[in-house]
């Protein structure tokens, strides 16, 4: 497929390396000559120096024939633009960065009169991020299915875990676990484990299962930690906002320390709930003072990834109960990973995987009855398929009379708005969604799982 990405800053990179490996045709347009020639070179790409409202310059990068339009410069107005322009030209898809909570509540009237396809905030997506694992603070990573009739929790088997040493079949049978066991990564390695398959300390868990169900496998596994109801936030930028935003909806208690003090009276004046604190969150004092051990959960997002490393440690040092830390830089990510931390988020990966998504689902469309294609690991998909008489051939046959291919997991049913563990006897039925996990690459039908 072919994509236009228009304008080239973090997300804009995370775009194209990850666009570049999955073997798509990339163009990017920027207005600095120097940044077009480095990612020339770095990803093999089409560079066209110019700007995205030019109508010359879209035309130089083949919008016409673009099957995405992606504007991700740091102007949201020139990015709505760029669309409208991308998609006159004849560009399928347009997608926009769009941070200005002003647009934001403008969005339906947008995509309906404007014809634009897909909007994204990268603050606004990883504040959304770091309240989905805040609700389940056993997980290091959290995904959600059929619009949360699912849920699929990540998480490390430390030394003290029951289920070091036993399979899986073993746990579900002496544990009565409603949950499957989705995918493992050991090392290097993934697996998508049979009942067989022996845990081992050290190994990374992706579990599926209902909201309540998940709640319950964390308490027999020995991993429950309470869902938090008191947040310390460490910076008040965007992200800080609209967490804090989130999380006063939701009936949590926020404080929120922030260095600049204008921004603290802005933050007072639109978080009348929360407690805003000027100050400077990496002052191990002030945290002292402020007793944060007393917090269920502790988010630094200040703007420095090496003051957000370090406040994690401290907090993690002070025993709070979950700790995530905002880490941008790929670099810093690659260098903190066995330092403890407990959860690492990133906006650039947040909204780069949130826009590849939408992606694969139009790619997916058509007849094969994918909702939504998911990725779950770098070599790990999970996809949603809505089963039809025209996209199954094995409807009203039970699960154990298909002779599946082994790097293929049915990961749940959803019937009804209810999330069901397939058995053996389980019979499919048109209108199922259906949740496949898989190792292999462009999977787009689902009678691809058989042998």
């Amino acid at each position: 497929m072919k994509f236009v990405i228009l304008g080239i800053g973090k997300i804009g990179e995370t775009l194209v390396e990850k666009l570049s490996q999955e073997k798509h045709d990339v163009v990017i347009v920027d207005k600095n000559a120097e940044v077009v020639e480095t990612f020339v070179n770095k990803y093999d790409v089409f560079g066209v120096i110019g700007g995205g409202a030019d109508r010359s310059s879209l035309m130089d990068a083949g919008v016409e024939n673009a099957d995405f339009v992606i504007a991700c410069t740091s102007r949201d107005e020139l990015n709505i633009l760029c669309c409208i322009l991308a998609k006159k030209l004849g560009a399928k898809y347009t997608i926009a960065r769009v941070r200005d909570p002003e647009y934001f509540n403008e969005i339906e009237y947008m995509n309906s009169e404007l014809e634009l396809d897909m909007f994204f905030n990268p603050e606004r997506r990883t504040a959304f991020e770091i309240s989905n694992v805040l609700a389940f603070p056993s997980a290091t990573d959290v995904e959600r299915f059929a619009d949360g009739a699912a849920v699929m929790i990540e998480f490390r088997i430390k030394p003290e875990n029951p289920m070091i040493g036993m399979s899986i079949y073993d746990v579900v049978k002496k544990h009565t676990v409603s949950a499957l066991f989705s995918m493992v990564e050991r090392g290097d390695k993934v697996y998508i484990p049979r009942g067989d398959f022996v845990i081992q300390e050290g190994d990374v868990l992706h579990v599926t299962a209902s909201e309540e169900e998940i709640t319950k496998f964390s308490k027999k596994m020995q991993i429950f930690r309470r869902g938090a109801k008191s947040v310390t936030i460490i910076g008040g930028g965007k992200i800080g906002y609209y967490l804090a935003e989130e999380l006063i909806k939701k009936k949590i208690s926020v404080k929120i320390i922030e260095k600049d003090e204008d921004r603290c009276m802005e933050l007072a004046e639109k978080l009348p709930k929360a407690t805003i604190i000027n100050g400077d969150g990496t002052d191990h004092e002030l945290l002292d003072e402020m007793n944060i051990e007393k917090s269920n959960a502790l988010v630094a997002l200040t703007g420095m990834d090496e003051e957000n490393v370090i406040v994690s440690l401290y907090a993690i040092s002070k025993k709070v109960n979950k700790v995530v830390s905002k880490v941008d830089r790929p670099t810093i990510q690659q260098m903190v990973k066995h330092l403890g931390l407990d959860t690492i988020l990133s906006p650039r990966n947040a909204v780069a995987d949130q826009i590849l998504k939408f992606v694969r689902a139009q790619e997916a469309g058509g007849t094969s009855g994918i909702n939504q294609l998911y990725k779950i690991h770098d070599k790990v998909e999970a996809i949603e398929f809505t089963l039809t008489a025209d996209n199954c051939d094995f409807l009203g046959v039970p699960l154990k009379a298909l002779n599946m291919r082994k790097n293929f997991l049915v990961n749940g049913i959803i019937r009804e708005g209810k999330y069901i563990i397939p058995t053996g006897d389980t019979v499919f039925q048109a209108g199922d969604d259906v949740l496949i996990v898989t190792t292999e690459k462009g999977v787009r039908d689902i009678n691809a799982m058989l042998k």
